[in-house]
């Protein structure tokens, strides 16, 4: 478990990086909407991240990709609407400037989403 945790977080560090730079750009050159800047950001980022996890992280040779990626999107979808939530406290309550605010979403989500992907999305048969 350690060495595929150290990986994940390396990896989510670097996913990470790709949303808020995503976020950043759709929020302040597209749309001024923290929703739809974070729906773009997320798009983009998990498919990079499910794909780092797959071949990378977990080394799941499993063939059947689709089933485990409907189940990585439930589990994201999960972490969307915690992220989304945090986000939005974050900017609204507790006025944290936006990038910070994203960064703070960002790992409110680390711990939960290693732990589903390892039992659900990417187990062993």
């Amino acid at each position: 478990m350690k060495n595929s945790f150290v990986k994940y977080v390396i990896f989510a560090i670097l996913t990470s990086a790709v949303n808020v730079a995503i976020y950043l750009f759709v929020y302040n050159l597209i749309i001024k909407n923290i929703i739809v800047a974070n729906f773009f950001a997320y798009a983009i980022s998990i498919t990079l991240s499910f794909f780092i996890n797959k071949q990378v992280v977990f080394k799941n040779k499993m063939k059947r990709v689709y089933k485990q990626m409907f189940f990585f999107l439930m589990v994201k979808a999960i972490a969307f609407v915690i992220d989304s939530a945090v986000l939005a406290i974050c900017l609204n309550i507790f006025d944290i400037p936006n990038a910070i605010s994203k960064l703070i979403a960002n790992c409110s989500t680390t711990l939960s989403n290693y732990s589903l992907n390892k039992k659900m999305v990417f187990k062993e048969e």
